[in-house]
């Protein structure tokens, strides 16, 4: 690797990190109102979605159909996994199994 590739990289990490800390160090000088408090609460799970869905239903960069989509499939066992057992290590094992299974089958 290149040394202007690692400056770039370390420099990218440092203005992250100060991003962040600034924010937590800002925020926590201000007391924020319950319902935006409430709000971000939820930016971890739609980020998560935002990531995760398109990758579910649009595997090849376009929709596709249900019926052949792996994908789809082994995403809806494994939440089914995790509402009715609530373990998500269990759910991510299963998932995992669901999608090589189904790669066979398919």
């Amino acid at each position: 690797m290149r040394p202007y590739q690692v400056a770039v990289i370390l420099l990218m990490g440092i203005v992250t990190y100060a991003t962040r800390v600034g924010f937590i160090g800002v925020a926590r000088q201000f007391e924020l109102h319950p319902l935006l408090r409430r709000a971000l609460e939820y930016v971890p799970v739609s980020i998560l979605a935002a990531l995760i869905f398109p990758a579910v239903l649009a595997p090849a960069g376009r929709l596709e159909s249900p019926a052949g989509n792996e994908y789809l499939w082994a995403a809806l066992a494994t939440s089914a996994v995790l509402v009715t057992t609530k373990r998500p290590w269990l759910a991510i094992v299963l998932g995992v199994t669901s999608l090589v299974g189904l790669r066979r089958l398919m």
